[in-house]
């Protein structure tokens, strides 16, 4: 257990960030104008639902977050809830300090935020609540429109991506596999066990190794 006020903050900040990112979430990327109606948009892992009558969802945005005062001030938001496949997505709506919009088709919605084709759920909500949270705002929205399609949604766990960190771990799973093959395979070369036909096989093992491990 962390303890409740160590000597160094920074410390139990990480130790407290790691901790939540052991809880796995979906991946989304909310939608807003700004008041000269650009389009804005920001991802974010923070989304759930509230409420399903009237149906409300929330998510929380970082008080520092340039994209702040359009989501504050437009009345308005779209929630996205990315597919697995648009990892490339995410990831550039993370950055700041990008034109985000640029070279992306997109329509406005029924209450003028920007709208993708792809996702795995899509949500527009007129802003209802916005309440403190610390270090970020809490943004509580009514859902006056929702479209759903039947695939895999982009997971994010500990930091990363969970696809990758899940291929990772399979990839590390398979060397280990392929080692202990072929330590089993030395025990009975050692012993005089092992077949002359069977050699060429060890090696083959050997060098799936070596794929493996780069």
């Amino acid at each position: 257990m962390q303890p409740a006020e160590p000597s160094d903050p920074a410390t139990l900040r990480r130790a407290f960030r790691d901790a939540l990112g052991s809880f796995a979430t979906g991946v989304t990327i909310a939608t807003t104008l700004a008041e000269d109606d650009a389009p804005v948009g920001v991802t974010a892992s923070s989304f759930n639902s509230v409420s399903l009558d009237p149906p409300l969802v929330l998510w929380s945005l970082a008080k520092s977050a340039q994209s702040r005062e359009a989501f504050t001030k437009s009345g308005h938001f779209a929630i996205h809830v990315l597919a697995a496949s648009q990892q490339d997505l995410s990831d550039r709506f993370a950055r700041s300090g990008a034109d985000k919009f640029a070279g992306l088709d997109w329509e406005a919605g029924e209450l003028g935020s920007p709208l993708f084709a792809d996702f795995a759920a899509r949500f527009e909500c007129r802003t209802r609540h916005e309440y403190e949270g610390g270090d970020h705002v809490i943004l509580v929205g009514e859902v006056v429109a929702f479209e759903a399609h039947d695939v895999p949604p982009l997971l994010f766990h500990a930091g990363a991506y969970a696809r990758r960190r899940f291929q990772a771990r399979d990839a590390a799973q398979d060397i280990l596999n392929e080692i202990i093959a072929v330590e089993h395979a030395l025990e009975k070369v050692a012993r005089g066990d092992l077949p002359s036909g069977r050699v060429e096989e060890m090696r083959a093992l050997m060098r799936r190794i070596v794929d493996l491990s780069n």
